[in-house]
């Protein structure tokens, strides 16, 4: 087996300073990312001109209407803030701060930006792109928040889970690894739940955007590990 990351037979003291490097299999990286990324355009091109596709789901997101608490609306109401578009913005820019204080590396703090701004950015294009209407809030029984963009991918999903893939790869050799995988899933999984629970989103838009933040972080990391990292000096590069 060949891992893309092959950190096992590194000594203490190189798995210490965990050097950011190219990937083992960029090729195939590259492909898997771009297939899925492809599907992803499909399947939204798809149930975006099915009228009876969203016709289906909006059950969901009826029945779901029919089950809010004031407690549950509190929680999704202060999820939908905290990851709204200006909040996502000042989430990236203290992580990225807070990585380069901590680190003092400027090239995870590269790949940091670089993944977000693939996965996030490029999911507002992806809207743009499938054009699927929001599910009419008209038509729930509780509607909470009425927005107005395109409703293909999720962009609460797609950002959360883009960070929660930064820093999982940031952290892929420390011990805290295990800790961060649980919290960035749970926190994803509660994101893209409070999505559907609050009617802005079909359930397929935030599987879709799970599918397209894990393909479009991936191409973020072929490009920075491969081509932008080795034009920073290895002093700069390799810092623990």
């Amino acid at each position: 087996m060949n891992p893309i990351f092959d950190v096992s037979t590194r000594r203490p003291h190189e798995r210490q300073r965990d050097p950011l490097r190219p990937l083992a299999h960029p090729r195939a990286v590259t492909v898997a990312s771009i297939l899925a990324l492809c599907a992803v355009i499909a399947f939204g091109l798809l149930v975006a001109r099915t009228p009876s596709w969203s016709t289906s789901e909006l059950g969901i997101d009826q029945w779901l209407s029919l089950q809010h608490t004031p407690f549950l609306d509190g929680v999704t109401l202060t999820i939908a803030w905290l990851f709204d578009p200006a909040m996502a913005v000042v989430i990236t820019v203290v992580t990225a701060v807070l990585i380069g204080i901590v680190t003092r590396n400027p090239a995870r703090v590269l790949t940091f930006l670089g993944m977000i701004a693939v996965a996030w950015g490029g999911s507002e294009v992806l809207k743009w792109i499938v054009q699927r209407p929001r599910p009419d809030a008209s038509l729930l029984a509780h509607p909470l928040l009425t927005e107005h963009s395109f409703s293909y991918p999720s962009g609460h999903t797609c950002f959360v889970a883009a960070l929660g893939l930064a820093l999982i790869f940031l952290a892929r050799d420390h011990p805290w690894r295990p800790l961060v995988i649980t919290v960035a899933a749970l926190a994803t999984v509660l994101v893209a739940a409070s999505r559907v629970s609050l009617g802005v989103h079909y359930p397929t838009d935030v599987a879709a955007s799970l599918v397209y933040a894990v393909a479009a972080s991936a191409l973020a990391l072929v490009v920075c590990l491969q081509y932008l990292l080795p034009r920073f000096p290895s002093s700069l590069r390799d810092r623990p």
